[in-house]
């Protein structure tokens, strides 16, 4: 300010006291600016960033957005895993599975940032080499995916080791298992049963139904179980040696598309099934597993369903259809 008026006489140069405003005027935007509570490093709006000894990470805290999610699956001898072993969203939240029956809980954002900075620091996950670490196809893995700095990454974490391999990659692999580990260790508060606001209603042919058990009819009017499974998994294949032709869809594989129930559908096929969340019903000379599986947060805005098959090494999505199921006709 000195600089500004030396030599001025303030009290006749107009021009002088202008400058004199306009300085005033900055200075006080910058105090203004300084004092703002909303200029802050760690965080703003929907994101937060979190400094590491590998550079500042930044993740987003939006309740829908996953931040950390697990499968087990992908073997030739494989199973299916109807939902996510694993989800972490940006609010902490975590869901478990796999399954139609679900637990949840929550992290503080205290704990959720100590299990990225594990992740990223301790066992360096953003840093390794290669992604996939699988050299026995016929068994299971674990895939792991994580969401940060606006960038998507998967990893595999199988059977590894049988061939040869560099001390790089044993040492990688291992730091993986380490990662899974510290995801698992992390999740150890109380659950509670998770919901959902929305189902999917997924339908299979069973060919081997416990017929020791009372098995109750079809009886709802929107539509049959054959119209869903074969929207869902295609028609079954006929079997030329026996009576076994199962597909293997929702048993193995994922299926082609899941159907989206509305609040009434809902209401009475739960009533059918007598408020499980899976049962086998008998229809026109056939049997059907029929599930209902409650939707994950990210899922209804994605309009995917989040599934890992067998003989799957990378991660596809199954989408929701909402409405009339349509009408599949097998192909000649």
């Amino acid at each position: 300010m000195d600089e500004i008026t030396r030599g001025m006489d303030m009290s006749k140069s107009p021009i002088a006291t202008c400058y004199l405003f306009t300085a005033f005027c900055l200075l006080s935007m910058t105090l203004a600016a300084c004092a703002s509570p909303t200029a802050s490093s760690s965080g703003s709006n929907n994101h937060h960033s979190l400094s590491t000894n590998s550079g500042p990470i930044t993740y987003s805290t939006n309740p829908n957005d996953v931040l950390v999610r697990t499968f087990r699956g992908g073997g030739n001898l494989g199973t299916l895993e109807i939902s996510p072993e694993i989800s972490i969203y940006g609010d902490g939240a975590y869901i478990l599975g796999p399954g139609v029956n679900m637990q949840q809980g929550k992290l503080n954002s205290n704990e959720l940032d100590r299990l990225l900075h594990t992740l990223v620091d301790t066992d360096g996950l953003l840093g390794l080499n290669r992604q996939q670490f699988y050299d026995l196809p016929d068994q299971n893995a674990v895939l792991l995916q994580l969401t940060l700095n606006g960038k998507h990454y998967e990893y595999l974490y199988g059977q590894f080791g049988n061939l040869q391999e560099s001390a790089r990659d044993m040492d990688e692999y291992h730091r993986l298992g380490y990662a899974l580990a510290s995801i698992a260790q992390a999740l150890s508060g109380p659950l509670q049963t998770y919901n959902g606001t929305s189902m999917v209603l997924l339908v299979h042919q069973n060919f081997n139904p416990d017929l020791t058990q009372t098995i109750p009819s079809w009886t709802f009017l929107d539509f049959t179980l054959e119209q869903i499974a074969a929207y869902e998994c295609g028609f079954t294949p006929p079997d030329q040696t026996g009576p076994n032709a199962d597909s293997g869809c929702l048993t193995f594989t994922v299926p082609y598309a899941a159907q989206l129930l509305t609040a009434r559908q809902l209401q009475q096929i739960s009533s059918l099934l007598n408020r499980h969340r899976q049962e086998v019903f008998y229809e026109q000379g056939l049997y059907y597993t029929v599930a209902i599986r409650p939707l994950l947060p990210d899922e209804l805005p994605a309009q995917m369903l989040a599934m890992f098959g067998s003989r799957e090494l990378s991660y596809i999505t199954v989408p929701l259809h909402k409405g009339a199921v349509p009408i599949i006709t097998p192909t000649p």
